[in-house]
């Protein structure tokens, strides 16, 4: 995988994420934008050690949504478009593995700001391995179903939708999406890149 970043680097998060629909390595380096983004996201709405690791991940499956669907010609920054995805994506994580969500801290109490995108060497190189691994397990290890489906999903196709182009039940697509989650949790959690 060629991580080049520097070619990125004039570019604004609008102009990568166009790029980033068809470029693997313009997704990873915006994905490294906003990585301290979703870590910051992760703590606020995790309940617990094990939980922040799902909650990067589904923070990491928002902004790849946020790609996916980002459209330029509409007045909306990316970085506003791509946190509202992330937060939507934890909320609902979060919604399914707690009965109530008395400890999850609301949007609202978060105040506004900017997040810095300082990386220095170290961090770069664990964040390249984190993303290097990532797609390895997508490209490698998912079945052609569980690949299929977790791509449509990711760029916002609902269940129905997927089952409907690849012509399965809205019962497989569910189980192929959370066979191939389950693999990627699994598979990633101990090379989650440090904040």
């Amino acid at each position: 995988m060629d991580f080049n970043l520097n070619k990125f680097c004039g570019k604004t998060d609008e102009e990568l994420a166009v790029v980033a629909k068809n470029d693997r390595a313009a997704a990873d380096a915006l994905i490294l934008r906003f990585f301290k983004l979703i870590y910051i996201k992760a703590e606020i709405f995790s309940t617990d050690t094990a939980d922040a690791d799902d909650m990067r991940q589904e923070g990491v499956i928002g902004l790849l949504r946020a790609i996916a669907s980002f459209n330029p010609e509409r007045a909306v920054k990316f970085s506003t478009y791509a946190e509202v995805c992330i937060s939507n994506c934890m909320k609902s994580y979060a919604t399914k593995c707690h009965s109530k969500l008395h400890n999850v801290i609301s949007l609202d109490e978060i105040k506004s700001g900017t997040v810095s995108h300082e990386k220095n060497p170290e961090s770069i190189y664990i964040n390249k391995e984190f993303f290097s691994e990532l797609w390895r397990i997508i490209d490698n290890e998912l079945s052609d179903l569980e690949r299929q489906v977790f791509t449509l999903s990711i760029q916002g196709d609902g269940y129905h939708h997927i089952a409907v182009e690849l012509g399965i039940t809205v019962k497989s697509v569910g189980n192929a999406l959370q066979r191939a989650r389950r693999k990627i949790r699994s598979r990633i959690s101990g090379v989650l890149p440090m904040k």
